[in-house]
């Protein structure tokens, strides 16, 4: 079966060379059994002959140096397994060594078997040294059978010497019998895991052919085993590069390395696998064969970038909220309330209200995690650490506390999502109204998630503020409809009792009594009508409100207005001949009547009107001996519909007098404030005719 958009060619599957020796033995290893192998025979041989002494200092220099090499041997060796060369090296060396102290009869006879162990040693080092191993055997028996002829051997040393090596030879191949069926044990152990283990395996070649390839393998790229010997490894791949460069990482380095690479299955498919991967060197330090494990991680890796992009979707959220967001960790949160329902607490609200402490505690345990530039913003905050710091005051006030008792609560009854409203302050201490809203998600298990609690908080001090003032105003709606009845209702009455007075005895009544009459009832009409025109004035807007200002004197202006609304308190004119303003008649008649009126009812007894040039224009004041009007409430009495003093709990005026006043007064491009000086000053400014016209 060929991958799609390419061919591949099967190929005959590439012996792999034989590396046990690589594998099991380290260099010096190597080297010492080689030399074992050869100094082993013919210094035994020449011993048997005669020429060397025991007590000889070369031989026991020999002796010791094999015994050495024989311990190296061991102390290098690769893996755990029992090796027969090493077991039978070593113990050839030992008994070499101990020849010295054996009586003579069975000294020939020892020699010989270590010339047995030793040649089989160098037999299971190389497979081509059967050939030395015959040579060997056939000298020490040749050997060994002279020693009669040329006298140095009696016949009974030479029978004992030639039994006890036939005794060493036999032992010596079981032991290589033995050892082979234990390699061979160990081989099949290691191919029944290669084929049952559930992760794909392989071997490649250093050309870049596979050599072997588990179950596993095979199923997870969908090709048969001996289809998928011989193939490149770099043709399942998606991107062929991908694997030359990664295995050219690996002949430079003997360290497992990990990859991760789509690969095409037989159907055409991409899946991605992931592994590790190894250089597998023989006994000169060359690579023999590249080796590994594999596994498809396609699902898993889904999964990941499904939840990478659900991660960057939160923190994009998370950072461009308009509101608020903290999150928090309320995991030790958790395991303090598991320790009060361990120790037999059932009712959570009524064990907080009664240890005060224990709220203080479990808000000690809250950990703030991080906060949006949002959340920094809402509470003033300089940075993002003060912002996590600085959340929560350290004497945080009933209201704050009562609100974490709720996520409490909600943490205690495994409830996921709570909305509350709290007061709170910004780091600088300025009050906040807000929403709470506190959500947990929910892990795998279907427990919540309290290592990542996100809090949304809402700024809702605008709405709350609106709300308080439209409560105000309805509770002023309320008064002024109070007001406006009783203002209207005093000139009203008066029409009326007049009019009806007139209607019903007209006869009875004199001629100045007759004028008196209607004088009240002209006087109590000009005052409706003045309540009338505030209303129109406060009900309009300035784009519908229409002034026509000209050039007036405001002499003439206050002495038409005192003389049309006669008072039994007259206010002192300080007016010192004609001062000329840029105004409208009609509306300026309407202010300077508006602070008289105020004047009369909350001012001093003594009213006194005062106008002139300044600097910056035309000046109107009108002054009082009162009480004035508090500090705080000096721009309050230019509000609509507002009364400062008096008893609340009487009707009074409609409020719009000052109001209506000063919007008149910017109208027509001046002024209207406050001040006290010995008493109340009410102050209007003017332009003056010549600048306005210039302008």
């Amino acid at each position: 079966m060929d991958l799609p958009g390419r061919t591949l060619t099967p190929r005959r599957r590439a012996a792999p060379r034989d590396t046990s020796t690589a594998v099991m033995w380290h260099d010096l290893n190597v080297i010492a059994l080689g030399m074992g192998s050869w100094i082993g025979p013919p210094i035994g041989a020449a011993y048997l002959i005669g020429f060397f002494d025991t007590t000889d200092p070369a031989y026991l220099v020999m002796a010791g140096l094999a015994l050495v090499m024989g311990l190296v041997s061991i102390v290098q060796r690769r893996r755990a397994v029992a090796d027969a060369r090493v077991v039978l090296y070593t113990a050839g060396a030992a008994v070499f060594l101990g020849g010295a102290i054996t009586p003579p009869m069975v000294r020939g006879g020892l020699w010989a078997a270590i010339a047995v162990l030793a040649m089989v040693g160098a037999l299971l080092l190389d497979a081509t040294g059967r050939r030395r191993f015959i040579v060997f055997m056939g000298l020490l028996l040749v050997a060994q059978l002279a020693w009669p002829v040329l006298g140095r051997a009696s016949l009974s040393d030479t029978i004992a010497s030639l039994v006890v090596s036939g005794v060493c030879f036999f032992l010596g191949v079981l032991a290589v019998t033995l050892t082979k069926q234990a390699l061979e044990d160990s081989e099949r152990i290691r191919l029944d895991i290669f084929r049952r283990v559930p992760i794909g395996l392989f071997r490649v070649s250093i050309n870049g052919e596979i050599i072997d390839a588990n179950p596993a393998m095979c199923h997870m790229v969908g090709w048969k085993a001996e289809s998928l010997v011989g193939t490149r490894m770099a043709d399942l791949h998606a991107v062929s590069d991908d694997w030359r460069l990664f295995a050219g990482s690996l002949l430079g380095d003997r360290t497992p390395q990990r990859f991760a690479h789509r690969m095409r299955t037989s159907d055409g498919s991409i899946i991605w696998a992931r592994g590790y991967a190894q250089a597998v060197h023989d006994e000169s330090g060359g690579v023999s064969y590249l080796e590994g494990s594999i596994e498809d991680v396609t699902q898993r890796r889904e999964i990941e970038e499904l939840s990478r992009i659900n991660a960057e979707r939160f923190r994009a959220v998370f950072e461009l909220a308009p509101i608020a967001i903290w999150e928090e960790d309320f995991t030790e949160v958790a395991s303090r309330l598991a320790e009060l329902r361990s120790s037999g607490v059932t009712d959570l609200r009524a064990h907080l209200a009664a240890n005060p402490g224990e709220t203080q505690q479990l808000l000690a345990l809250v950990r703030y995690v991080d906060v949006n530039p949002a959340g920094v913003a809402l509470i003033s905050a300089h940075s993002t650490s003060e912002a996590l710091t600085k959340v929560v005051p350290e004497s945080p006030s009933p209201d704050l506390l009562s609100s974490f008792v709720e996520q409490f609560m909600a943490v205690w009854n495994d409830r996921e999502h709570l909305t509350r409203e709290v007061s709170g302050t910004t780091v600088d201490g300025r009050p906040l109204d807000l929403v709470l809203s506190w959500a947990s998600g929910r892990s795998e298990d279907g427990s919540m998630d309290l290592s990542h609690i996100v809090v949304a908080i809402a700024d809702v001090s605008a709405i709350r503020a609106a709300e308080r003032e439209l409560a105000a105003l309805i509770s002023s709606k309320d008064e002024l409809v109070a007001s406006v009845s009783h203002e209207l209702r005093t000139p009203i009455t008066t029409i009326l009792g007049m009019a009806f007075e007139l209607r019903d005895h007209a006869d009875e009544f004199g001629l100045d009594e007759t004028r008196q009459f209607i004088s009240y009832i002209a006087d109590q009409s000009r005052e409706l009508s003045n309540i009338v025109d505030d209303l129109l004035v406060a009900a309009r807007s300035d784009d519908t409100l229409a002034v026509h200002p000209e050039a007036v004197d405001l002499h003439d202006e206050v002495v038409e207005m005192l003389a049309s609304n006669p008072s039994d308190t007259q206010p002192e004119i300080v007016i010192g001949g004609p001062v000329l303003a840029w105004a409208d008649p009609l509306r300026l008649r309407q202010i300077v009547r508006n602070l008289l009126t105020n004047a009369r009812r909350y001012g001093g007894p003594n009213v006194t009107i005062e106008a002139g040039h300044e600097s910056r224009g035309i000046f109107l004041r009108v002054r009082d001996d009162g009480a004035g009007v508090p500090t705080a409430d000096r721009e309050k009495v230019f509000e609509p519909y507002t009364r400062v003093g008096g008893d609340a709990g009487l009707p009074g005026s409609i409020g719009l007098g000052l109001p209506v006043s000063r919007r008149l007064a910017r109208l027509m491009g001046g002024d209207l404030t406050y001040r006290y000086e010995n008493g109340s000053v009410f102050e209007l400014t003017l332009p003056e005719p010549a600048r306005r016209a210039a302008a």
